[in-house]
């Protein structure tokens, strides 16, 4: 099998020949080929670049285009803060108050923020690898985005909270059309990116994290919208040999069964969920992916733990029996040791089973 072969058998909870390995890199190929992250997320050459010469040092099964979260926020209007090697954030929201939202229109993938950067990276790396090794470009969920449109990550949070304790019907609904809103601007460009050449078409809503939201409010204000993401987009990735994945990052245990059904092929699993317990909680609807943890085990760790993590993250799935990547719980950090990255590579691709 090839590494792309490897990886979509596995995403279709299918027995691969060897588990796959699938680090979330993207800001440590920066690293490891010594660009500054602010020439990284602004050159879809350079990005590719830097992801081929990961590759070229740990042999994953899948190469990722990624670098932040504000690339489609920043088609809306919003404005960020890039600093030469560290990760941007957000200055300027799209709209100040939510009841300007109506003022916003989806931005067109192939102009507008820093879509196109992303979209030349994995055309780049679909050129580059053809078929031999899977390519996954980002996405940014639709609670995260919506929440850098309008007034910012924490006046948003507060909007949701006022409006729930006030049971505010009016200021209910602009949110919901901040919500569908975000929701299509996703959608145009997961669209855009299959058509450039990604294996996985992804939703990775950071903020929809239960350290962030209570359960009720992901059933209310998130789930509805990351299932419409995935019921439009499913179609055409299937149609294209790619796959679907959400992403959530903490202990995501009590929405687990919801995300499950909002029709992802995979789940990617934070390191704060044990994931034997995730597989039962998912009822083996969906493949499973993770959960090194980037900090403790990736970072801090030496490769023997790094081995022994690894090998206990399959054996709680039992890996060999399929529908499971081995990946990090999250992002892995820039300055993670590349041995450590090796380990985790090296241990799944010998595994067969304990």
């Amino acid at each position: 099998m090839t590494s792309r072969e490897r990886f979509l058998s596995a995403a279709q909870k299918k027995a691969p020949d060897r588990v796959p390995a699938a680090p979330y890199n993207g800001n440590f190929g920066a690293a490891q080929a010594g660009i500054p992250l602010s020439k990284y997320n602004t050159n879809g050459e350079v990005m590719a670049q830097a992801q081929i010469r990961t590759w070229e040092l740990l042999g994953h099964d899948v190469v990722v285009a990624q670098s932040d979260n504000y690339y489609i926020a920043q088609g809306f209007g919003c404005v960020i803060h890039q600093p030469e090697n560290l990760t941007p954030h957000l200055v300027k929201p799209a709209v100040e108050k939510l009841e300007e939202i109506d003022s916003l229109k989806v931005p067109d993938p192939y102009k507008d923020g820093r879509m196109p950067v992303y979209l030349d990276a994995v055309h780049r790396l679909r050129e580059y690898f053809g078929k031999e090794v899977a390519v996954r470009g980002p996405g940014t969920g639709p609670f995260s985005l919506a929440s850098y449109l309008a007034g910012g990550t924490e006046n948003f949070l507060m909007e949701i909270a006022t409006t729930e304790i006030e049971e505010d019907k009016q200021k209910e609904e602009l949110l919901f059309r901040l919500m569908e809103l975000s929701s299509d601007a996703l959608i145009a460009f997961l669209k855009a990116l299959l058509e450039a050449g990604s294996d996985v078409a992804q939703a990775g809503d950071s903020l929809a994290s239960l350290s962030m939201i209570s359960p009720a409010i992901y059933k209310k204000y998130v789930f509805p919208f990351e299932k419409k993401v995935f019921t439009t987009i499913n179609p055409i990735a299937h149609a294209k040999g790619a796959v679907t994945l959400l992403h959530i990052c903490g202990d995501t245990r009590e929405i687990l069964p919801l995300m499950a059904e909002t029709g992802a092929d995979i789940l990617e699993i934070d390191s704060q969920v044990d994931l034997s317990e995730a597989k039962a909680l998912t009822n083996g609807k969906v493949a499973l992916m993770g959960n090194l943890d980037p900090t403790e085990v990736l970072f801090r760790g030496t490769p023997e733990k790094v081995r022994a993590i690894s090998e206990t993250c399959m054996r709680a799935v039992e890996a060999e029996k399929g529908g499971f990547i081995l990946g990090s719980g999250c992002e892995v950090v820039m300055q993670s040791p590349l041995e450590n990255l090796k380990a985790m590579v090296e241990v799944a691709h010998s595994y067969v089973g304990i």
